[in-house]
């Protein structure tokens, strides 16, 4: 979609740090907007030096992530002049039918891996109230999903298709396009443990490779969010202390991470399995009327 004769270098990384910048820029308002709120609602304590994490700077967080989804549509039909519904999939949409089929088969094989991961990775139990837990659930259950899409319209849409683009062939291109979007991935999400950067840039790499072999973005869209919606749904359930949970510093990961990396390469073998006579969708198609 977006490679010429001539490889457009500059062009694409022009293209991606405005993709980096609209992700700090909505995460820092909207992470400030929810500060202002939680400070005039009271639901912070002031003179407390512990990390608080409310209903409030949790809808703010996954809203500004979601984001990412127009955001970037904007960026390649404003650099590549590119319709941005091209994004979708090679059909130009989004195909729901797909998305479904991944859905029974993922939701109930992920349920049970994160119930395992989470009896190997115990976090100490937090403090909830009952008006905490009903609202973080109803924000889980909305923005959770639109925020996993966003992060996958930006990095296995957009930028795994900009780093492609500098390809000179095939192989090139999908190895250009893998890495490139994967350590993306992974840098942003700013941990310092050598554990999650290795489950974060696998499952970077994964996503990747499912989004070229089924020529759009569903079964990405579909991991990402049963794999964020389930975590914090067993985070709800077992009353966890959501501030710990997001600690990335050095040491909160350990070799238990390998479990997820070896199952997002098992689901990605059987997939290339069951496409391998007719390989990766190829034809693009008009958007729909």
């Amino acid at each position: 979609m977006l490679a010429t004769e001539k490889r457009q270098f500059w062009r694409g990384v022009a293209a991606l740090l405005l993709l980096l910048a609209g992700l700090f820029a909505f995460s820092l308002g909207f992470g400030a907007l929810g500060l202002f709120a939680e400070s005039a609602l009271g639901l912070t304590d002031p003179t407390s030096d512990d990390i608080e994490i409310t209903p409030v700077s949790q809808a703010t967080a996954l809203f500004s992530l979601a984001l990412l989804l127009p955001w970037s549509m904007l960026v390649q039909r404003w650099v590549y002049k590119v319709e941005g519904v091209s994004l979708h999939s090679v059909r130009s949409f989004f195909r729901f039918d797909l998305m479904a089929r991944a859905l029974l088969v993922v939701l109930p094989v992920w349920t049970v891996y994160m119930v395992a991961l989470n009896m190997f990775l115990p976090y100490g139990e937090g403090h909830w109230s009952s008006f905490d837990l009903f609202a973080t659930f109803a924000i889980v259950i909305v923005l959770t999903p639109l925020q996993s899409a966003g992060e996958e319209y930006g990095f296995r849409g957009l930028a795994f298709r900009v780093a492609a683009s500098w390809g000179r062939g095939p192989r090139t291109a999908l190895f250009l396009g893998v890495v490139v979007s994967s350590l993306l991935f992974m840098v942003v999400h700013l941990a310092l443990d050598p554990w999650l950067n290795l489950y974060y840039f696998s499952l970077g790499a994964t996503l990747a490779l499912l989004t070229w072999r089924t020529g759009g973005l569903e079964l990405a869209v579909v991991v990402h969010a049963v794999n964020n919606t389930v975590a914090f749904l067993l985070v709800l359930i077992t009353r966890t202390d959501l501030a710990e949970g997001m600690d990335r510093s050095v040491g909160t990961g350990s070799p238990v991470l390998l479990l997820p990396c070896v199952l997002l390469l098992v689901f990605t073998a059987v997939v290339w399995r069951r496409d391998r006579r007719s390989g990766p969708p190829l034809t693009t198609g008009p958007p729909p009327a």
